[in-house]
């Protein structure tokens, strides 16, 4: 059992997934919003400590912990990005039971777009920041990405390398980078006590090796339910730049740029929950 905090609130569940205990958090009441937390050394549930507490007042909000991430388990297999969005599925099927709202972050965006094309009846819209898969991170690593993923699976030098990855200097460097305005303290103590759990270093090399990243540039303006793109104007690791691309390929979606970095539910969260509130809202009949 994980001894990871649990800083959402709300109660620590687990789903048991192809052998393996996935972690989950539910809070709340109302139309069931699961929120999938990007992909990097340290990710885990704990990027959406802003946003659960505040929309779980109108929503039932899941908050899932990736498989290899989180207080999830950690086994040495092989990740891919199949993997995530077949879990992401099985997770709405078995879990949640009713369609509901995907929010996800960078790959988990990207993660909620695919299930949401191949799966409409599943989900209800989709929030996606600052998304990847079409700009940056659609192409599979090759041999290249496959000699960096057996790198870093090794025990030596693999369980060295990541270790000086996850470091707390290490860990303070990446969020100065993805914050535009301060570094957080409390995030950079999460994310490290995360990212130092055992066998921690095995999703990571797949995303290093490039297996986690997936193509939706044709899925994502086939989507059937609505999507809303949201955006950090100051984002460094997903320039804001990049919005416009993703944009011309999902012309029907909302967009909502947002005063801030690569994580505005974060850094801006009052203003992420007030557009995710709007955005999901019942439609109002309109009157006779």
């Amino acid at each position: 059992m994980s001894t990871l905090p649990n800083p959402l609130g709300g109660e620590r569940r687990f789903y048991a997934w192809r052998g393996w205990k996935v972690a989950y958090v539910v809070r709340g009441h109302g139309e069931p919003l699961v929120f999938i937390h990007s992909i990097h050394a340290a990710a885990w549930n704990a990027e959406w400590r802003q946003n659960v507490p505040a929309l779980s007042e109108q929503h039932t909000c899941y908050a899932i912990d990736l498989l290899g991430f989180g207080a999830s388990d950690r086994p040495p297999i092989p990740y891919t990005a199949e993997l995530y969005i077949s879990l992401v599925h099985d997770f709405l099927r078995d879990v949640v039971g009713t369609p509901a709202h995907l929010v996800g972050s960078s790959l988990g965006g990207t993660y909620a777009v695919a299930v949401a094309h191949a799966n409409p009846e599943l989900v209800r819209s989709v929030v996606a920041i600052g998304p990847a898969g079409v700009s940056r991170l659609f192409n599979v690593g090759g041999a290249a990405g496959t000699a960096v993923q057996a790198l870093f699976r090794t025990a030596v030098p693999g369980r060295a390398l990541f270790s000086a990855l996850v470091s707390r200097a290490s860990i303070k460097f990446f969020l100065k980078d993805i914050y535009a305005f301060g570094l957080d303290r409390m995030a950079e103590h999460l994310y490290w006590i995360s990212a130092n759990q055992p066998n921690a270093r095995f999703a990571p090399a797949a995303f290093v090796g490039m297996r986690l990243n997936h193509d939706i540039r044709q899925s994502i303006g086939q989507l059937q339910v609505p999507l809303l793109l949201v955006w950090g104007t100051q984002a460094s690791q997903t320039p804001y730049k990049e919005s416009a691309q993703v944009r011309a390929a999902a012309p029907a979606a909302m967009f909502a740029p947002q005063h801030a970095g690569d994580l505005p539910h974060d850094e801006t969260p009052d203003a992420f929950n007030a557009v995710v509130l709007g955005f999901t809202a019942p439609a109002t009949p309109a009157a006779v």
